[in-house]
């Protein structure tokens, strides 16, 4: 299959996300809470930033460039996945929303007809297993003491509604090519169901409408866009000619 331009794009942003968070989660090592935080969000930090490279040798023959060298409003991220978090609370919260919904999406394109995507799929779901197993074990965990309830909850809360930015775009034809199993539509709705049903027990109250609708999958990015893609290219400032 040749993929279309409509592919190409959910790919990209998919890539963007996980660039992200990859970033983000890297900058924990060594400052997590203890030891064993700073080695699980070591390794999941490296899952996602090979996720995000396997997505964008499907897009583009130079990874780099495409990860690296375009313009801000070339990226296609969604905002939560840009927040730095250098708040623990909200780097655990976003942790379980972004690792829950790509879950979904993943699945969603594990009978693509776009073989080389469906075997980035079935890779990268597999290592979800142990990403979603840490941060909702955990969460739940901080859930079930008052303390850990009045901290995290909040911030569960607060962040949820900026979740469904990650089945934002366009999906036209992709169902009926069968590059997606599963609507955008149709997988915000079963990611919307999944957090609360993760969360059922502890009576969170999420306003799914809370917050505005993003435009990060439209190239407006966040305010901490812009410090976190300095952290991203800072190798390459020192080292023109390094590669990933």
């Amino acid at each position: 299959m040749s993929p279309d331009e409509t592919a190409k794009e959910l790919v990209l942003a998919f890539a963007d996300d996980e660039l992200c968070v990859g970033q983000n989660h890297s900058w924990w090592i060594a400052v997590g809470p203890f030891l064993e935080e700073d080695l699980a969000f070591s390794s999941i930090a490296q899952d996602e930033l090979g996720h995000a490279r396997a997505l964008y040798s499907l897009v583009s023959n130079d990874v780099d460039r495409v990860a690296y060298g375009r313009p801000h409003s070339e990226y296609r991220s969604a905002h939560l996945a840009e927040l730095l978090c250098h708040d623990w609370t909200m780097a655990l919260a976003r942790h379980v929303l972004h690792d829950l919904a790509e879950e979904i999406r993943w699945t969603a394109l594990l009978n693509s007809s776009w073989p080389e995507l469906k075997a980035v799929a079935t890779r990268a779901l597999a290592e979800e297993q142990f990403h979603i197993h840490h941060g909702v074990s955990l969460a739940r965990r901080l859930l079930s003491s008052p303390d850990g309830y009045t901290r995290l909850a909040p911030v569960l809360s607060e962040l949820a509604p900026l979740g469904r930015e990650y089945f934002a775009g366009s999906d036209v034809g992709l169902v009926a090519s069968g590059v997606l199993n599963a609507s955008l539509a149709d997988q915000e709705r079963t990611w919307m169901e999944r957090v609360e049903e993760v969360f059922d027990e502890f009576e969170l109250s999420i306003d799914w409408g809370a917050s505005r609708p993003s435009q990060g999958r439209a190239g407006v990015r966040s305010e901490d866009f812009l410090a976190l893609h300095d952290e991203m290219v800072a190798v390459l400032r020192i080292d023109p000619l390094a590669t990933w």
